[in-house]
């Protein structure tokens, strides 16, 4: 193991919350999110499209494979740390498969997932990797992130959104109901990979707007005039992150009841607040396999590219 390596998992020495990213007590929610997004955003460019498809295909496939069937956020971590890598490197043709087992290596060593096996993941595939290339690809990632594994994603940003729109909640379990279904809409889409084209605020704003339009479009507006007010979040990129979760989750426009300051498509229903689960962790072509024909050609090491 390495030094940097073990010193990044004796750091954090408590399961890493996707929602609190922060290390001190000191910091300021919103200014230290701020000043951590434009590291932590990902822009995945159209050549490494491909790689990225394949890696999200691989990562759903465990997480429906039953190997982390209980942990979602793990695979969600992992995705994110895919498409920081890829926003940062280039991969060659056969190694999407290596950086997404490496990836979910890393995030269920973040969420402290103790029943995790890299061999168990790949099956009885006729090629795998075994645990000297994970560890090496690790590395290269990890130096690829800058040694940053605790992402700042769109759950973080949440409960800032809520509090700004409901600063005094009157009805709680409502709000948690939003936030549930909020956190739902974002793990099921994030496979789409325009989603990597827009900053985890903005992710996170569409999310919720799209989730109060399912479970209290009567308060919706409160929503939307809260959001509004925060001056960092683009309304073009809101309005664009939208209609990508439309597509992505599979359903069609509610209705459109923004106003000109905060133009947004609304997600319709497609279920229940109260049936939403961090489950449905797949969408489009990512759940439908790809990649397949990667595997065989898997077998360089990454210390030929590195």
């Amino acid at each position: 193991m390495a030094t940097g390596e073990l010193q990044l998992w004796e750091e954090d020495a408590y399961e890493f919350d996707l929602e609190n990213p922060f290390t001190s007590a000191d910091d300021e929610p919103i200014a230290s999110l701020l000043d951590a997004e434009a590291h932590h955003a990902p822009s995945v460019s159209a050549a490494a499209s491909a790689a990225r498809r394949d890696a999200a295909a691989f990562i759903s496939q465990v997480r429906f494979g039953g190997e982390l069937a209980a942990h979602p956020r793990v695979a969600y971590l992992a995705l994110n740390y895919v498409d920081r890598f890829l926003s940062k490197r280039q991969l060659p043709p056969w190694a999407p498969r290596l950086l997404a087992i490496s990836c979910l290596s890393l995030a269920a060593k973040m969420q402290r997932v103790a029943a995790f096996s890299i061999a168990d993941i790949q099956g009885d595939d006729e090629y795998s990797f075994d645990a000297a290339n994970v560890r090496r690809m690790e590395d290269m990632v990890l130096d690829a992130l800058e040694w940053r594994t605790r992402s700042v994603t769109p759950l973080a940003f949440l409960g800032f959104f809520l509090s700004a729109c409901y600063p005094q909640p009157r009805q709680p379990l409502q709000l948690a109901a939003v936030k549930a279904r909020a956190i739902d809409i974002l793990l099921r889409a994030q496979p789409e990979v325009k989603m990597a084209e827009f900053s985890p605020s903005v992710a996170a704003a569409a999310a919720l707007l799209a989730a109060a339009g399912e479970v209290t479009a009567a308060n919706l507006p409160a929503f939307q005039a809260g959001v509004a007010a925060c001056p960092f979040v683009n309304s073009d990129k809101l309005r664009e992150c939208g209609e990508v979760l439309v597509a992505a989750c599979g359903v069609g426009p509610m209705r459109a009841t923004a106003s000109a300051d905060t133009p947004v498509t609304v997600l319709g229903h497609h279920r229940s607040a109260s049936s939403a689960s961090e489950s449905d962790w797949t969408v489009g072509s990512a759940a439908n396999g790809g990649g397949g024909d990667a595997k065989k050609r898997c077998m360089g090491p990454p210390s030929q590219w590195g």
